[in-house]
């Protein structure tokens, strides 16, 4: 089960999915490119005390 975050007044359990589509689906994302949003979002999450539960590699 997933854990369950609690506040003084509230309780949340809070899930996002990201995806990134370029137009017309070009193949413009380059290794470089995902590496560097993965340590982005890995920044963002952190900041946010959130997990990131998969990336491409």
């Amino acid at each position: 089960m997933y854990p369950v975050r609690t506040g003084r007044h509230c309780t949340f359990l809070l899930h996002a999915h990201l995806v990134f589509v370029t137009k017309y689906r070009a193949p413009v994302f380059t290794d470089e490119h995902l590496h560097y949003l993965e340590q982005v979002m890995r920044q963002v999450c952190e900041q946010f005390e959130c997990e990131l539960t998969s990336a491409l590699r």
